[in-house]
């Protein structure tokens, strides 16, 4: 037997101990990729998938590591939001800018017609009989 051969050095005790951490990792390693593919994956069948894959003792979580989506499902999401809040944000902005110029220019219209209005007072005014201003009741000017 090959196999026997190899570990006849090693204390029984001390092989035991080798296969029962190296069983507490493979273990270990099954339950990381369970988590973290819980963690990315949307469907179900695929996490079962990734699960069965991470059995495969070493190589599976390997595999598993390589094929995995990049991000969590929380952040891609965060990520959505935030894009979907960005465009939200850019279109009110827009929206408050054209108001402003609506704004804008109906104050220049009521500025352009309050200087006409005083414009024609001021000629009709001049227009009266001797020019001169006549106090309104009250006292003011």
């Amino acid at each position: 037997m090959f196999a026997a051969g190899i570990f006849d050095d090693i204390p029984g005790g001390v092989l035991f101990l080798l296969i029962v951490i190296a069983i507490a990792i493979w273990l270990a390693l099954i339950r990381w990729t369970l988590t973290d593919a819980r963690r990315r994956l949307r469907s179900g069948s695929l996490i079962r998938a990734a699960t069965v894959l991470a059995v495969l003792p070493l190589i599976g979580p390997v595999i598993y590591m390589i094929l995995r989506p990049p991000e969590f499902l929380e952040d891609a999401y965060e990520r959505e939001i935030s894009i979907a809040s960005s465009e939200k944000l850019i279109s009110v902005l827009a929206e408050l800018q054209q108001t402003q110029r609506e704004i804008h220019a109906s104050v220049k219209h009521l500025e352009h017609a309050l200087h006409a209005s005083r414009r024609r007072a001021a000629a009709q005014q001049a227009a009266q009989p001797g020019g001169t201003r006549t106090p309104p009741p009250g006292g003011r000017q």
